[in-house]
């Protein structure tokens, strides 16, 4: 056996002696690159060695700029922690006024959740989530061309809004005063749109009450689209027990709440994808049909289709202003696990953002939006869930690119 070995080593040498008519002892002689003579050392034979990049030690060292993406070659995990590395710009100074048409504004809030807290991380982890996203590479399948980071609006992040984490009510004040701040901006390009419109990150879905309080003296009475699997109209001695003030509001009354103060349209408001429990067999639809809401429960979906359900919605809808306000509760946690008050059955997410672009295709006139009861401490390693919101956050960016809309004509 040994004897079959060395022969077959001996005919391989032969071969390599050779090769392309060079005798192997003139291969032996070869310098390696970058000149530097063969050594009897491992390293200094390997891809280790130093030898080859001696021309590299005469650079300055390069530093990536913190800026936004601009080419396709730029990697989406560096660069500025903006959503999809947008421009920042603080929208509440006055001297930014007129240099934007939509804003991208975080609301770090989680004092009104009744399960699982973390939700004032949620900013910060959807901006982490969409890292891929950037203008040089924002096109894609769906949308017919449309690139809404470079079309006619000037997209930014304003950053996120401070609040105390130490009282509920003044951190709901501080809010809205700093909704009303930037919604009082007047647009970039008013032409086509006369007022700026925010997709608000979240934060517990408390926050939907100071933007839409915030929102009323631009547009009046909102049709609120609520993608979400709890109802959030429960009457606060339903749920908080109406024991005090800092009780009463929280993430499960703020729509009960903004109907008594004629935040809402009387009849056109909509649950989405709902399947939660209820603390009464009577009263709480009750009094959410008080509210103006009908809904369409998650499981529907599967015997409607989805064609049906936005052609539910716009009907439902006409022809006022939206304000889309989705809990990413509404997915099934297959696909968004990291949620404060989690419930099985949702929809997947591929229904979830063709229902938006549908009715983005039918032109509801959208004012406003938020996504909201992200606590990225319960997603996973591959961040299923900042991901998905990454993607909802494009897609209703997409539709208030395709449909601009003018404030109501007093």
């Amino acid at each position: 056996m040994y004897s079959i070995l060395f022969s077959l080593l001996a005919l391989s040498g032969a071969v390599v002696s050779q090769s392309d008519g060079i005798p192997f002892s003139e291969l032996d002689s070869q310098h390696f690159l970058g000149n530097a003579k063969k050594s009897s050392n491992f390293i200094a034979n390997s891809i280790f060695s130093r030898n080859d990049v001696k021309v590299l030690n005469n650079q300055e060292p390069e530093i990536s700029a913190p800026t936004f993406l601009t080419t396709v070659d730029d990697f989406g995990y560096s660069g500025l922690g903006t959503f999809a590395h947008l421009d920042f710009t603080d929208c509440t100074k006055s001297e930014n006024n007129r240099t934007f048409d939509i804003g991208i504004v975080g609301h770090p809030f989680d004092l009104g959740v009744s399960y699982r807290p973390g939700a004032r991380f949620g900013p910060n982890g959807a901006r982490q989530g969409a890292r891929r996203l950037s203008s040089a590479a924002g096109w894609d399948m769906d949308h017919g061309g449309i690139n809404p980071f470079r079309d006619w609006a000037v997209v930014t992040d304003c950053g996120d809004i401070s609040n105390t984490p130490f009282d509920k009510l003044d951190a709901i004040h501080e809010l809205e005063r700093g909704m009303k701040k930037i919604n009082g901006q007047e647009p970039k390009n008013k032409a086509a749109a006369d007022a700026v419109r925010l997709i608000s990150i979240g934060g517990d879905h408390t926050i939907t009450l100071p933007i839409i309080r915030a929102l009323h003296s631009t547009w009046g009475k909102v049709a609120v689209l609520h993608f979400d699997s709890h109802l959030d109209t429960w009457d606060p001695k339903q749920l908080g027990g109406g024991l005090t003030k800092y009780s009463e509001v929280n993430h499960g009354t703020m729509l009960h709440i903004a109907h008594e103060e004629g935040l809402l349209s009387n009849n056109s408001n909509m649950h989405l994808g709902s399947r939660c429990a209820l603390f009464s067999e009577h009263f709480d639809l009750n009094n959410d049909l008080r509210c103006g809401f009908s809904y369409i429960r998650a499981r529907e979906l599967d015997k409607l289709g989805v064609e049906k359900v936005i052609e539910k919605i716009v009907k439902r809808v006409g022809d006022e202003y939206v304000y889309i306000s989705v809990d990413i509760d509404v997915l099934d946690p297959a696909f968004a696990p990291a949620t404060g008050t989690i419930e099985p059955g949702g929809w997947t997410s591929r229904e979830l953002l063709a229902i938006i672009q549908g009715l983005s295709d039918a032109s509801l006139k959208i004012v406003g939006a938020d996504v909201v009861e992200y606590t990225p401490v319960y997603d996973n390693a591959a961040e299923t869930t900042g991901i998905a919101i990454s993607g909802i956050i494009y897609e209703i960016l997409q539709w208030m690119v395709r449909v601009p809309v003018s404030k109501p004509k007093v």
